[in-house]
């Protein structure tokens, strides 16, 4: 089997992204674990952002080249089935069958985390890809009856495919040092990576942090990595302001991963207050690095740690602080934590879910086959022509908004 990705939105400058780092993490985990041919397709401005894994004979990158067709590349190279590992279709192919990531559909919980022309994107081409495409992948079960419930996409198309935990990296240890100097990183901090969204919580974060030092006497600093959106960053600083932990707290906006892992390891604690979460790569990492870790009892998390004494109410700041502060103090339970994360990492390793991503594209490779092409451009015409208007008609009114 030839597995075709559709990476033409992936370029070295959007790295910090959920959506990028499991294209990336899915698609190495291919490569390293199964004997499957995996292509590759690119834009020149994302070209050799996967230049580690060309040493191996089961992968390849193409570039899809000035006046050439998406169609074009995939016929030219052969490829079985196309997995685009986001949310939607950037492009078509009518030739092979089509496979779709859908993260999340955290609009519908949390609408006032979005302006109106996002939701109505969200719910145009989330929608109509999942229709289009032979099969949806999601990585967690509350996904899948979301997309049932929301999107009315029949269950048995939709494949519940884990994330494989990765395996952890060696880390210069002199790294660390640069680091801390270069950032004025203190001796003894919390850590929590995560770009500036709204659901991402850092606000109930830092009111915690407030509550540990005023509450449990405990002056610990706090290091927050990830991209400072400007839309919603002033309101976290004014609120560090206003409680008077300046000297306390770090956002260090985007740094690369390197520079990321040795902050991580290197941290006290590890903790994830998000509203929300598909699927948290850093507490994976946390966890990964053998670093202590807490989270919210929301959506995927609790699946992911495993055992409730780790993790707390994201709304609940006393909770958060509670929390925080028995990790610090209570040094029994901090090993009983890593030892949890051994655990659930042996037991949710990329070796163990890599076959399920492979069966879903033997089931969306078998089913196309049994419609045959004529039927398959029968089924998805209608749909394609459809959200092909619904975008004309969206895009219109989306660049007037920006006009007005």
């Amino acid at each position: 089997m030839r597995v075709g990705f559709d990476i033409t939105w992936m370029r070295p400058d959007n790295r910090s992204g959920g959506i990028y780092q499991y294209a990336f993490r899915l698609i190495l985990a291919l490569v390293e674990h199964t004997d499957v041919s995996v292509v590759t397709i690119v834009k020149p401005a994302g070209k050799g952002i996967l230049e580690h894994l060309k040493g191996y004979r089961n992968f390849r990158e193409v570039i899809i080249k000035p006046f050439s067709s998406f169609s074009d590349t995939v016929s030219s190279e052969k490829i079985d089935v196309i997995h685009t590992p986001m949310q939607y279709f950037l492009n078509f192919s009518y030739s092979v069958p089509m496979i779709s990531t859908l993260h999340d559909l955290q609009h519908f919980y949390y609408p006032e985390f979005f302006k109106t022309h996002e939701i109505k994107f969200r719910n145009l081409f989330y929608k109509y890809s999942a229709e289009f495409g032979e099969r949806v992948i999601v990585s967690f079960k509350h996904v899948r009856e979301d997309t049932i419930k929301f999107y009315g996409i029949p269950g048995d198309k939709i494949d519940v495919c884990p994330i494989g935990f990765i395996s952890p990296k060696p880390l210069d240890g002199s790294l660390f040092q640069v680091i801390k100097k270069k950032y004025s990183i203190p001796e003894n901090y919390i850590i929590y990576t995560a770009n500036t969204w709204r659901h991402k919580n850092h606000i109930n974060l830092i009111r915690a942090l407030k509550t540990v030092h005023e509450k449990y006497g405990l002056k610990i600093h706090l290091v927050c990595t990830g991209y400072k959106y400007p839309d919603y960053f002033p309101v976290l600083q004014s609120t560090v302001n206003n409680l008077n932990l300046n000297n306390f707290i770090k956002f260090t906006g985007y740094i690369q991963e390197d520079e990321a892992l040795a902050l991580l390891k290197n941290s006290t604690l590890a903790v994830i207050p998000t509203l929300y979460e598909a699927g948290s790569f850093p507490l994976m990492e946390a966890m990964a690095y053998e670093v202590p870790v807490i989270c919210s009892n929301v959506t995927s998390l609790p699946d992911t740690i495993g055992d409730k004494r780790f993790i707390f109410d994201p709304n609940d700041i006393d909770s958060i602080a509670e929390k925080i502060a028995t990790m610090l103090t209570d040094e029994k339970l901090k090993t009983i934590n890593i030892k949890n994360s051994n655990v659930r990492i042996m037991l949710n390793n990329w070796q163990n879910t890599v076959p399920i991503f492979l069966e879903s594209y033997k089931k969306a490779v078998e089913g196309f086959k049994k419609k045959g092409r004529t039927g398959y451009l029968k089924a998805k015409t209608k749909n394609f022509c459809y959200t092909g208007l619904r975008f004309a008609f969206y895009t219109r009114d989306y660049l007037s908004n920006l006009r007005a």
